[in-house]
């Protein structure tokens, strides 16, 4: 994870396995028998902020700084914040590893094609309590995303902060299945966080074969969607496992050929892209470098055609990317299908 001290709309790289070795732990806490709650620590109590204690000297964890109105502002050192000029305070060292997370979902039992509301609660492992303060990165408190094991459905959506402190959304489920649920949020006792879990949906029959996604390259790396001609280029133009890779997008509208120059910033960024290898184990979570100011006036702020993002792929195989983009008030989502190959 590399993690800016100053702002976290800045650029964000996130690569994660399983087993996790990284403090931005992803993790599965669902049995196979249970399809409504993953059972995590119970709490009623809410999560107490220590706001104003200073680390420990055996603490591995160096002194943060945070301004207390914009959480997502912290430093290494005293200061001000840029956003409104208040004096830094220091924070108590976070919580390292992994919190639990609880889910339930409305109705239990989860049928394709029909309204579902999945409610997420954040508890604190050392603490055993619900935590209610998070930190905002990329306009939001709790990314989810959700990925059909046979990888043809995706979706980036986010549940919104209840006041009991828990995230609700609805959605669908299109299809009888598996899917994988990755929760990205940041609790402000802790480390930024990516949990990982599954539903499963009435219907389903499982297949061993059918279990495991067959996917193919792309032979061809151009999209047409929303009006839209994406290619994309990679650099270099084989990827090869453990080194950085490169992922250049060019944007032109597919009427005109001209170069898409309006694309909007979404969620403090010009885009947005997900990777997961086949087996999804391996997620990788990515923002643009090119960076949207946080003074900028982002209702006539404007940007494209290139969007240009970093990803390190860990292992050979395959892997499929989606990417995001904002034109107008259409948000629109292409994926790809690459090969990493094995360093020789």
């Amino acid at each position: 994870m590399t993690l800016r001290p100053t702002s976290l709309t800045a650029i964000t790289l996130l690569i994660l396995s399983i087993p996790p070795a990284r403090p931005a732990a992803i993790k599965d806490r669902l049995s196979p028998e249970t399809t409504g709650t993953i059972q995590g620590q119970s709490s009623t109590s809410p999560a107490q902020s220590e706001t104003n204690r200073p680390p420990s000297p055996s603490s591995p964890y160096p002194q943060v700084y945070a301004c207390p109105m914009h959480l997502d502002i912290r430093s290494g050192e005293p200061g001000k914040c840029p956003k409104c000029l208040m004096p830094l305070a220091p924070l108590a060292p976070p919580t390292p590893g992994e919190f639990d997370l609880r889910l339930t979902t409305e109705p239990a039992t989860i049928v394709p094609n029909r309204k579902l509301t999945l409610r997420f609660t954040v508890i604190n492992p050392k603490t055993g309590r619900q935590v209610r303060d998070f930190v905002i990165m990329h306009d939001e408190l709790f990314h989810l995303f959700i990925v059909s094991q046979d990888m043809s459905h995706f979706q980036h959506i986010h549940p919104a902060f209840q006041p009991d402190g828990s995230f609700v959304i609805e959605t669908v489920l299109p299809q009888p299945g598996i899917y994988k649920l990755y929760c990205d949020f940041y609790p402000a006792e802790g480390l930024p966080q990516v949990l990982q879990t599954h539903l499963v949906t009435a219907g389903f029959q499982p297949d061993l074969f059918a279990s495991i996604p067959q996917l193919v390259p792309d032979t061809t790396l151009t999209r047409i969607a929303s009006g839209m001609k994406i290619d994309l280029t990679l650099d270099p133009p084989t990827i090869i496992a453990g080194r950085e890779t490169t992922l250049k997008y060019y944007l032109t509208d597919e009427k005109t050929g001209d170069p898409v120059t309006d694309l909007r910033p979404y969620l403090a960024a010009w885009g947005h892209t997900l990777i997961l290898s086949q087996d999804q184990s391996d997620y990788i979570h990515s923002h643009p470098t090119e960076t949207v100011p946080d003074t900028a006036d982002r209702e006539t702020l404007r940007g494209g055609p290139h969007v240009t993002f970093q990803a390190l792929f860990p292992r050979p195989g395959i892997y499929r990317i989606w990417s995001q983009f904002l034109r107008g008030e259409t948000l629109t989502t292409v994926s790809f299908t690459v090969r990493a190959e094995r360093l020789r």
